[in-house]
């Protein structure tokens, strides 16, 4: 396999990083457990930091209390009670803000929220007032739902009043009984729908409901609306949401259209028609499992035409596969009666590289090398210290990072081990789950702190097997320790260059100056597209090391200020390929100083 091509494939996705996430919601009648299934991946390009949260329930009685979240939107007012939350956080930082559209949460009350974003929507006024609503609308509706429908009356209430900031996006709200789904329109327009027990349910980033609840809440407004804007005419027929509302350069994106049908025929288990029109849920012929969401949200393509990547790594595909290079979290949730034992099942970046590790809701603390700040996060969610994204082997998250930087590269001949070995883990996991879940509920009949107790022992025994796991793996993938410059200051707009060194002098690894491709060595942080990566201007070698300097790049013009771990891919004139890896502080700054490693 040519890198380049592999890199010349990268530019088309570029461009459409930010539409991204997949949810599959399976009906508890279409359900192999009987239960109410969400699966989901989150999906958001830059230096992320995943963490979670225990938010402990609360009463404030009285207690006046507010909190804004983006800057100029509205002043939202917080509930005078709030349950126990499970809140899976995107953390990032960003001058003058944060991820407005990142985050899963489970709630006391359990019910399950997540959202994808839904492309373009048609609207070009839209109404906002005290500025719209964002962030907000999933905090709140996750701190006062008291079911999946209660969320629909919830948010719809908040849309109503505020309108909301971003163009469309999809809101998914479960419980154990049901499922309804909301999609919104840039302002105070919306859709709903509910999934019908027995149904399946796949988005991919576009609008997917058809024929909203006509009598779910914002359905008249709605419709008197898109006939006033000429969206939709009475006379063609039936409204159709997804139809009218998408804008028209947005409706049937390629690719989410690929992502949405392959979904499906995962599920299905047949192929589906490459030029229908694809339904807003569909009644399987079998029930659907957590394995079978699992192999939906780690799809590549495979075995299709959409699967470009020519035996590369398929992160970066122009055809942009559900498992993706700015995946962040891949979850699936089983929603459970005692809503302690449900159980969502967890792999932090991109799932065909990560384990999914069992977590019950029951849990009374997180894990240490998980867990935040709850009360801290919220404060800072839109003003997120840089230090809290620097680099550090005690975060979970950067040794998921770490195993799936190493192997990407290396795809061709490092994934099949990598994957076969989680798969090995995994099914160990589900053993002992299968075994574990018996006597957490029987604990439940006699003594519920017990149980919760184990339910947290276990979490975090499984957890941190997880994470040795992964050590495991990094530590049999062969990256080579690179020296930085203490720090880089970046600016990708100067005539800036700076060195790394790189110990390649032994038999094994046998790269010298004389064989070194400088066009395909590259070097760049874990989050960035290969294609925004610095190529190499020249190498020297010296007393076994190669001395090797770039350019900045593109990459540095989005780089926060912190400890960040950046990864160089080494190849040679045979095609052979290294990948090494260095910390360094990166110092966005203006003006041509050079950097080096004396």
């Amino acid at each position: 396999m040519d890198w380049l091509l592999v890199i010349a494939g990268i530019v088309l996705l570029t461009a459409a990083m930010a539409f991204a996430c997949t949810t599959v919601l399976v009906g508890k009648e279409a359900s192999e457990t009987g239960e109410v299934l969400v699966g989901h991946n989150e999906d958001s390009g830059g230096r992320y930091v995943m963490k979670t949260h225990l938010v402990p329930a609360a009463s404030y009685g009285k207690t006046v209390r507010t909190i804004r979240f983006e800057l100029e939107t509205a002043l939202l007012d917080l509930p005078e009670e709030r349950p126990k939350l499970f809140w899976s956080e995107a953390r990032l930082s960003v001058s003058g803000g944060g991820a407005s559209f990142c985050d899963l949460y489970v709630n006391g009350y359990g019910v399950v929220l997540c959202s994808d974003n839904c492309g373009k929507s048609r609207e070009d006024a839209p109404q906002l007032t005290e500025g719209g609503i964002g962030y907000g609308l999933r905090r709140l509706t996750a701190e006062r739902a008291r079911s999946a429908y209660n969320a629909v009356e919830v948010a719809s209430a908040l849309l109503d009043r505020y309108g909301y900031i971003d163009s469309g996006r999809s809101y998914h709200f479960a419980d154990k009984n049901e499922i309804w789904v909301l999609q919104v329109v840039n302002g105070k327009h919306y859709a709903v729908k509910r999934l019908q027990d027995d149904e399946i349910y796949v988005n991919p980033n576009h609008y997917t409901i058809r024929q909203p609840d006509p009598h779910g809440p914002g359905f008249e407004k709605l419709l008197s609306y898109a006939i006033r804007r000429g969206w939709h005419d009475p006379q063609n027929g039936e409204f159709d949401f997804a139809r009218s509302c998408q804008a028209p350069d947005s409706y049937r994106s390629v690719r989410n259209i690929h992502r949405h049908r392959r979904g499906l025929e995962i599920l299905l288990e047949k192929e589906m028609d490459p030029s229908a029109e694809l339904p807003f849920s569909v009644k399987p012929s079998r029930k659907i499992g957590v394995e079978d969401i699992k192999k939906v949200l780690r799809c590549h393509f495979e075995d299709t035409p959409q699967d470009v990547s020519g035996g590369g790594t398929p992160h970066f595909m122009r055809t942009r596969p559900v498992c993706v290079s700015t995946t962040l979290e891949s979850t699936v949730v089983q929603i459970r009666e005692n809503h302690d034992m449900t159980l969502i099942w967890r792999a932090l970046g991109r799932p065909c590289l990560s384990p999914y590790s069992p977590w019950y809701f029951g849990i009374e603390r997180v894990p240490g090398a998980y867990a935040g700040d709850p009360e801290e996060a919220v404060k800072t969610h839109f003003s997120v210290p840089p230090s809290d994204v620097d680099y550090s082997r005690d975060e979970a998250w950067f040794r998921y990072t770490d195993l799936q930087a190493a192997v990407d590269p290396l795809y061709e001949t490092k994934a099949a081990k990598v994957k076969e070995a989680i798969a090995e883990f995994e099914s160990t996991l589900n053993s002992e789950v299968r075994y574990f879940e018996p006597l957490a509920l029987e604990h439940f009949n006699t003594d519920p702190e017990k149980a919760r107790g184990l339910l947290t022992g276990s979490v975090a025994d499984w957890t941190d097997r997880a994470l040795q796991k992964l050590d495991e793996l990094y530590g049999e993938s062969g990256v080579l320790a690179i020296e930085l410059p203490d720090e880089i200051r970046v600016d990708a707009s100067a005539e800036k260059t700076f060195s790394v060194r790189v110990p390649v002098g032994d038999a094994d690894h046998g790269f010298d100056v004389k064989n070194l491709a400088l066009e395909k060595t590259l070097f760049g942080p874990h989050y960035a597209p290969y294609t925004k990566w610095s190529r190499a201007l020249e190498a020297t070698q010296e007393e076994g090391k190669l001395r090797i300097s770039f350019p900045v790049g593109e990459w540095g013009r989005n780089a926060v200020p912190c400890l960040t771990d950046m990864w160089l891919i080494l190849e040679d004139e045979e095609g052979r390929r290294m990948v090494g890896k260095g910390l360094t502080t990166l110092i966005p700054a203006s003006g041509a100083e050079t950097c080096d490693c004396a």
